[in-house]
């Protein structure tokens, strides 16, 4: 380095526990990146995964069930409660009420009933757009969660 060279570094932070910036990513997409200082990148994370989300509930998709019978649908549905405590809206736009596992038996009421609501958004022309912004919606969420904690814990800026 030359001698009229000046080194930028950035101010030093105070140690932040990583894990309350991931609590509040996952209560509200961005919350997190604005508890951390980054007021404008939470706030532009937020509308992305809002807008997302909103996309996906307009546009028929659905709430996935946990289904025994079906694995993936374990992954659908953690990828749905990644969105965090807003993801009751699709499960009541969906399913008329708050609803995670699909009843263990074919016979039961309430399993012809989730999956008659099921079948009518199916039928709509944008229901695999829906759940694809639906899914979306969780991933991107998860990502933030784990860029607000790498910049918790100085991984990054």
């Amino acid at each position: 380095m030359s001698e009229g060279a000046v080194e930028k570094t950035s101010p030093a932070r105070a140690p932040v526990d990583p894990w309350a910036p991931c609590l509040l990513a996952w209560l509200l997409p961005g919350l997190g990146h604005i508890y951390l200082g980054k007021k404008r990148r939470g706030l532009v994370f937020l509308a992305v995964v809002a807008a997302t989300f909103c996309l996906g509930i307009s546009s028929n998709g659905a709430a996935s069930l946990l289904d025994p019978r079906q694995p993936l649908t374990y992954l659908a549905t953690f990828d749905n409660l990644a969105i965090g405590p807003v993801e009751v809206l699709s499960r009541y736009a969906t399913y008329g009420r708050l609803v995670y596992r699909m009843p263990s038996d074919e016979a039961d009421p309430r399993a012809a009933d989730l999956t008659e609501r099921v079948r009518r958004r199916v039928r709509s022309v944008t229901f695999e757009y829906g759940n694809t912004f639906l899914l979306t919606a969780g991933l991107m969420n998860m990502l933030l969660i784990l860029d607000a904690f790498d910049i918790a814990t100085a991984r990054k800026d």
